[in-house]
């Protein structure tokens, strides 16, 4: 059963060796500017103009990365198309992406806690890179774990990206949590073996990552700066 409220956000915390936040939630909204569906047409339409013939789910889906996801299917030279494009779609939308309200300021109080703190996202490095240039907030992160392969297996929910992190680290899994605001993240995290905490900000989303298994849900970045007041 997941977990809610000011004390058991504080027990959770207060054990965390190691913060891993996802990318799009948790730190941002990355498609603040340059909506998500613009960018998995223009990802469509890249695949399609150089031979690809994508179904009727990938036709219909609001989401670049499934449409990524689908690529890894089409063959070596696609499949590097739809990495390279999806990569400079979101550079360019890393440019109008909206920070989460409390994302600064739970960075800063881990990093004065002494948590070692990671972004671990399905996102490109590139455009992770980006944003965190762009907020002055690169210095608060010790280590970036973002999409770079062209196998689009590696990403959440493979524990791929989250092993890579704990494992810079070199600390227990159980003493790291993975922030996130998805299904994803959730199952990533139990595979991996680190406290799940789910991010609901959207309707909707306490329920379905509940049913996910997360350890904590909270509603707001700042539930998890306060607790480190």
């Amino acid at each position: 059963m997941a977990l809610s409220g000011a004390e058991a956000v504080q027990a959770v915390m207060s054990k965390a060796q190691c913060l891993l936040l996802d990318f799009d939630g948790p730190v941002c909204d990355i498609f603040a500017g340059l909506p998500a569906p613009t960018v998995a047409a223009r990802l469509r339409a890249t695949l399609e103009g150089a031979g690809a013939a994508l179904p009727p789910e990938v036709q219909a889906t609001d989401d670049p990365l499934e449409v990524f996801r689908f690529s890894g299917g089409l063959g070596e030279d696609l499949n590097e198309l739809g990495l390279s494009a999806l990569t400079r779609l979101e550079v360019e939308a890393a440019g109008t992406a909206r920070l989460t309200h409390g994302a600064v300021e739970l960075l800063a109080r881990a990093r004065a806690w002494g948590m070692l703190i990671a972004i671990v996202s399905n996102n490109s490095a590139s455009a992770v890179g980006a944003f965190l240039d762009r907020e002055g907030l690169a210095e608060q992160i010790d280590y970036l774990s973002a999409r770079s392969a062209v196998d689009p297996s590696l990403m959440k929910p493979n524990p791929h990206l989250l092993d890579q992190a704990v494992s810079r680290f070199g600390v227990d899994p159980s003493a790291s949590l993975l922030v996130g605001d998805s299904v994803t993240d959730v199952e990533a995290s139990k595979l991996a073996g680190v406290v799940a905490v789910g991010y609901a900000n959207k309707p909707g989303k306490v329920g379905r990552l509940a049913m996910a298994g997360a350890d904590l849900i909270v509603t707001s970045m700042f539930e998890l700066a306060d607790a480190l007041r």
